[in-house]
């Protein structure tokens, strides 16, 4: 009975968590406008790689620059400010800044941003206020972190940093990338692990000093409290003030309660109350901020508490049953492990698999190499580097002295290297495809069937037989031939599956980030060939990240590009250059080559527009339907190629050059005669694309456009071609039974 009131609060919670929440405001109008914002800054400044600052403004009022009237749905919104400067966090602004254009990407693997991004302008005042408790603490992060930064080499800084106040901006994706691997991407967000030593590291210095009092005092003390309560007691301010330093996010907000739970169930006497603490936390947090149930932070660490808390209680049960049953110990082999071997990889081992399923739904990997990391580094980690890091950081703000500097410094640095050797280690983690939400309900209800139940045996095999029937399943399916247009802005790039299981990528990006993305959310770990269309950085320009990223094992292009240096020798990736009347005929599928030949040259135009004319034009031609690649072509690529219409005709074009008027040339589309165009652009993109002559010469074609319908994937199926775009794939705000059923069905689809 006393569990079911547990989950009724939780869900209480919840409810009014979901009827609380409002719905993000639209703002995609405020593209390009100057504005004069009046507001705080929040976050401390983090560098980019461009050297910008980046920092959040709180915005209180703002006004257009143009029209001088308010723009109210601005009001209490946040707007991450890219500026040469930093502003000292809490402190009053008024700003001019230019919004910038909406930098969404609609992809399936990456969650859309809700960040507004502006850069300044012009700074007019700042006024600092140092009133209020929030705000003196906010500067003392601020001129923690200023040391940090200063102090440390960057890998250093910048984990120390995540590890103090809660400051991850700073910290490079190679590095938080190693961290995922391994399995050790909790230490870095401030929670139960920090909090927890940190309070065992203090509460053991009070125990001593409280111990080595004057016998007087240590009596006169003990009339009221033992020396455990009492050390208790003295934890909870420092407890407070560790809250405050790490910046209050959502781990450490309910570490923080269940940690002060834990000591105030010290000072009452009642100290087995950790499910109750773990749910009154949860309780408090959905309620104080309706957002925070779909927060993904949230989720995790509720689970992996969750599921720890449940393995422990259970080997107590377990050495308790052994104790009734028997006086003798058990001197068996596995006794012989030492007792703090078994529990730190017991406690990985639990969280590892309590939170496995939403780490690959989100992350779309398997740590393998979690637990014996976790054995290894964690002890490192939390046990010297954390508390001495948190005690340094305390006495450098009270006496101007970071005590610890050297020794912090070495600490970290080896836990770094540890990271990186151990994330480099081939099959440390596993890439796991996209699978249905609906498998993630039914793993974690089973395991509430098994806790509920009794802890059966065997019915901890019932959280496993979905995902089982799901591998499956996926096994048996037949492959077909797959294109996914993906949504990079102003630019170009395709990911093709083939009948054969090979994956291809027609063209980069600018910058190979919603690729990398979208391949890690397949589960793709290899790409068979990059080709690439022409030199334009829009297309080529993400082609190092996707290198650096993947396993490429072939780089296509038009022959007409330059590598810098020893670029293909260095890469190790086998080169490739297309020429008309070039194929590649697999099983299931073919590759033709039209476009471009070594005699063909352009006769109009700077060298921009040669560029354009030298794309590649290719043709996928699977078992019956076709799709035809054309990158930038203009006018006279595509005169060039229209006689060979016999050949050209294809069922779904990529139209050239992002639907430009100059590649609007009839005769070509005339040739090629597709049933469905896919047009690749920016949304309130600068050169009017796609023009309404490019628009026309489609007309009566099916149309879809990456501006507006996200990423479009079109599959070759018995039926025929199957399109599914990325804004159909979402979950909808529903108005009826029947549109809800629709998002019921969704809970069982992946892209």
């Amino acid at each position: 009975m006393k569990r079911f009131f547990l989950i009724l609060i939780i869900l209480t919670g919840m409810a009014v968590a979901f009827l609380r929440y409002e719905p993000v405001k639209e703002l995609s109008h405020i593209s390009s406008k100057e504005v004069v914002l009046e507001g705080s800054a929040i976050s401390l400044p983090a560098e980019t790689k461009s050297g910008m600052v980046r920092q959040s403004l709180k915005i209180q009022s703002a006004f257009d620059v143009m029209t001088g009237k308010e723009i109210t749905e601005l009001r209490k919104q946040e707007v991450v400010i890219l500026s040469d400067r930093e502003s000292i966090p809490w402190t009053e602004c008024k700003m001019r800044v230019k919004f910038l254009n909406d930098s969404t990407r609609l992809n399936p693997g990456k969650p859309v941003s809700k960040e507004i991004y502006a850069r300044l302008l012009e700074l007019n005042k700042t006024e600092n206020k140092k009133n209020s408790l929030g705000t003196k603490i906010r500067m003392l992060r601020y001129r923690l972190n200023k040391y940090i930064q200063g102090n440390f080499e960057k890998d250093s800084s910048a984990f120390i940093s995540a590890i103090t106040i809660g400051q991850r901006a700073l910290m490079d994706e190679d590095l938080s990338n190693a961290f995922n691997k391994t399995g050790l991407a909790h230490i870095l967000s401030i929670s139960g692990t920090h909090f927890g030593l940190f309070s065992i590291f203090l509460f053991g210095i009070f125990r001593i000093l409280i111990n080595v009092l004057p016998y007087r005092v240590l009596q006169r003390i003990t009339i009221y409290l033992t020396p455990s309560q009492a050390a208790a007691l003295l934890c909870l301010p420092f407890m407070f003030a560790y809250l405050g330093l790490s910046g209050g996010n959502i781990p450490a907000v309910r570490s923080f309660i269940m940690v002060g739970l834990f000591l105030l169930g010290l000072l009452i006497g009642r100290k087995d109350s950790w499910l109750n603490s773990l749910f009154f936390a949860a309780f408090v947090l959905s309620v104080w901020d309706p957002k925070v149930i779909l927060d993904i932070s949230f989720q995790l660490s509720f689970l992996a508490v969750l599921f720890i808390g449940f393995s422990i209680k259970n080997k107590d049960e377990k050495k308790q049953d052994k104790k009734t049953v028997a006086e003798t110990p058990v001197t068996s082999g596995i006794k012989k492990i030492p007792i703090y071997l078994k529990n730190v990889l017991l406690l990985s081992v639990s969280a590892s698999i309590g939170t496995a399923p939403l780490v690959a739904y989100y992350f779309h990997y398997f740590s393998i190499i979690s637990p014996i990391s976790n054995l290894f580094i964690t002890p490192i980690i939390g046990f010297v580097l954390i508390p001495l890091a948190i005690f340094s950081s305390f006495l450098f703000l009270i006496t101007g002295h970071y005590v610890f500097t050297t020794v912090v410094s070495t600490v970290s640095g080896i836990s770094i290297y540890l990271v990186k050797f151990m994330s480099a280690i081939p099959y440390a983690d596993i890439k796991v495809p996209a699978f249905p939400l609906i498998l993630i309900f039914l793993f974690y209800a089973g395991f509430l069937f098994y806790f509920l139940s009794g802890r059966k045996k065997y019915t901890l095999l019932i959280p496993f037989v979905p995902i089982f029937v799901y591998i499956l399943l996926s096994t048996l399916e037949k492959k077909e031939l797959t294109v996914t247009y993906l949504d990079v802005g102003q630019g170009d790039s395709a990911v093709i599956e083939l009948p054969d299981g090979k994956t291809m990528v027609i063209d980069t990006g600018r910058t190979g980030k919603e690729t990398a993305s979208f391949l890690k959310y397949r589960g793709k770990k290899t790409i068979d060939a990059i080709i690439l269309s022409h030199v334009h950085s829009d297309h080529t320009g993400g082609l190092y990240y996707l290198i650096k990223s993947f396993k490429v094992k072939e780089l296509w292009d038009n022959g007409r590009l330059i590598y810098p240096g020893d670029f293909i020798n260095h890469t190790k990736v086998k080169h490739r250059m297309l020429n008309r009347g070039d194929m590649v005929e697999e099983k299931g599928y073919s590759i033709s080559t039209f476009h471009p030949y070594p005699e063909f040259y352009t006769m109009y135009g700077d060298e921009s527009i040669e560029a354009d004319n030298e794309s590649l034009i290719l043709k996928i031609k699977g078992n019956n339907k076709s799709f035809v690649f054309t990158g930038d072509v203009e006018e006279e690529a595509e005169e060039d190629v229209s006689h060979l219409s016999v050949w050209l005709k294809g069922d779904v074009i990529k139209v050239p050059h992002h639907g430009s008027k100059k590649s609007a040339y009839e005769p070509f589309f005339n040739a090629v005669s597709p049933d469905i165009a896919i047009i690749s652009v920016g949304r309130d993109n600068p050169f009017g694309h796609p023009h309404q002559e490019m628009l026309d010469v489609l007309d009566g074609k099916k149309i879809f456009r990456t501006d507006l319908d996200g990423a479009i994937k079109i599959k070759e199926s018995e039926n025929g071609l199957e399109t599914k775009t990325y804004k159909d794939f979402q979950f909808q705000q529903v108005k009826s039974l029947r549109e809800e059923i629709r998002n019921l069905k969704r809970l069982f689809e992946t892209w």
